[in-house]
């Protein structure tokens, strides 16, 4: 492939990859005044804004995550090309491949927490295999590719959000310094397969949209608070295109976790099936625990206690969610 150097061209790129992403998705939000663009159907996010990158010079920056909350904190990979020349200091780059189309592409450098993911943590953990990429200079980098920006705007979108799934699990990988980690390859590769545009037929929706989905989003905070105040080892990035809400990894008991913001017989139904069906893709052997409101008829607990799914509580105090504390603990032992 061959590198964009050129102002106009990277320009003219950029804005088509905005336009595509942008197509079907709504606005969420917003994080330093540009819009959080959310497309329910994979559950990612992205931003295109600006910043000032070395010798003062503007240039954009581009951020995408899976969960919508919390923008700045959430964001699971940053995609940021230099705005003219050559600079492989930045992680990504616009390119033409040998039949002339236009591709987004990234090095997979990703900034995390006390940390960094090398291009080597990225290999290492995903098994992808980068492309080179020659510039004007005679010199070439390896980049990976991240989507054909030539092709239809949903087979853009689901691209990025492959992209962004091998992403969340180099950072997962690093975070767990060598604690063992479950095989997530069977999950990807499901989930891959229920794309709408390679079955043509239907629409694949875990999870509510709406408000039900900002709910989710605190709810989801409140777990993870309780897991890291006990430090539990935890999934904090959604390591598939769809993914369980949080599973513990390491030395201590498996756990997964299935968030509900309601508890109606649908959202009920639809976490018992998540649960069976991520145990099964990631490995098997996972307490299997629904997160639903406080108040769950009696019927229903004696139920899920018969499939061996455990259920913790959670109540709204005013605008902060707590936690059943002791039925979490209970699933943790």
């Amino acid at each position: 492939m061959k590198a964009l150097e050129k102002r106009a061209d990277i320009s003219a790129a950029a804005k088509a990859w905005q336009r595509t992403f942008r197509e079907g998705a709504e606005v969420i939000g917003t994080m330093s005044g540009k819009d959080v663009i959310w497309h329910d159907r994979l559950e990612i996010w992205g931003l295109f804004g600006k910043t000032t990158g070395k010798g003062g010079i503007e240039r954009d920056w581009n951020a995408f995550g899976q969960q919508p909350h919390d923008f700045r904190s959430n964001i699971v990979v940053e995609i940021n090309q230099p705005p003219r020349g050559i600079d492989q200091n930045l992680q990504a780059v616009f390119a033409h491949d040998e039949k002339g189309q236009l591709w987004l592409l990234h090095q997979g450098r990703m900034s995390i927490s006390g940390s960094r993911v090398t291009e080597a943590d990225f290999i290492a953990a995903t098994g992808l295999k980068p492309s080179a990429v020659a510039f004007s200079d005679g010199s070439s980098r390896d980049y990976h590719p991240v989507a054909n920006l030539s092709a239809p705007a949903s087979l853009v979108q689901n691209s990025i959000a492959a992209f962004m799934a091998k992403c969340a699990q180099a950072r997962v990988t690093k975070l767990a310094k060598g604690a063992p980690l479950p095989d997530l390859t069977k999950a990807q590769e499901w989930e891959r397969g229920l794309s709408p545009e390679t079955s043509g037929e239907f629409d694949i929706a875990p999870r509510a949209g709406g408000k039900g989905r900002r709910g989710h989003g605190d709810i989801w905070k409140a777990l993870v608070a309780q897991l890291e105040r006990r430090n539990v080892p935890h999934s904090n990035d959604r390591v598939a295109q769809y993914g369980p809400d949080l599973f513990t990894f390491g030395v201590g008991p498996k756990v997964l976790f299935e968030i509900k913001s309601h508890c109606g017989a649908h959202d009920i139904f639809e976490g018992v099936g998540q649960l069976n069906i991520y145990d099964q893709l990631l490995g098997s052997g996972y307490r299997q625990v629904l997160v639903v409101p406080k108040g769950m008829g009696r019927l229903l607990p004696a139920t899920l206690a018969a499939l061996q799914i455990d259920v913790v509580e959670f109540s709204s105090v005013g605008r902060k969610i707590e936690i059943n504390t002791e039925a979490l603990g209970k699933v943790l032992k």
